[in-house]
């Protein structure tokens, strides 16, 4: 047992010791991928995938972030319907981190999207009666996304991550919002 101890203790000074904070005007490339749990219209919780690109900006913890993102679920529709449904698209956020705890940081991001929505793989018809579906069943919708994060220092430029993020779709007749739960890395380039 005090072995064990010894080597987590070990590691964790190890990592400490190779890791860096951040540096003003830094930029780095993640990847995550996520699960969409259920809700009133997201049925059967699903995955979500995302990647993107970071930026530090200065030295007082602001921070910035443009990625691409990929989910594929399936909604509820009328009479127990459940349809398939895929969006993918660009969120832009702008956020804030809390460095103190080094080697973790707290990141706070707040930003948009855009996407191009495909549901029931584009059929207007519903699977089961047949009949017209009324709203657009394909297009670009638009929302709102926040995100709280979790990045732990793995070593000097790779970093883990946890984070939860909620969309909010203003035009969306099918995803009106859902959130998901990702983990992934981060890796600093510059």
């Amino acid at each position: 047992m005090e072995r064990r101890i010894l080597i987590i203790l070990f590691l964790f000074v190890e990592l400490c010791y190779n890791a860096q904070g951040r540096k003003a005007n830094q930029s780095g490339v993640h990847a995550q991928y996520g699960y969409i749990a259920s809700n009133d219209t997201i049925k059967r919780g699903s995955f979500m995938a995302i990647a993107g690109y970071n930026h530090v900006f200065g030295d007082k913890g602001f921070l910035g972030k443009v990625e691409g993102f990929y989910q594929d679920t399936k909604v509820g529709y009328t009479d127990g319907q459940v349809l398939p449904y895929q969006k993918y698209g660009l969120n832009v956020s702008a956020g804030y981190s809390y460095e103190g705890l080094y080697p973790v940081f707290l990141n706070a991001y707040v930003g948009a999207f855009g996407a191009y929505e495909n549901v029931n793989d584009g059929n207007q018809k519903d699977p089961k009666y047949n009949a017209q579906i009324p709203a657009k069943v394909k297009g670009f919708v638009y929302g709102l996304s926040g995100s709280a994060e979790i990045e732990v220092v793995l070593a000097r430029k790779l970093s883990l991550l946890v984070n939860y993020t909620q969309f909010y779709d203003l035009k969306s007749d099918f995803s009106k919002s859902n959130y998901a739960f990702f983990g992934g890395i981060k890796y600093y380039i510059k």
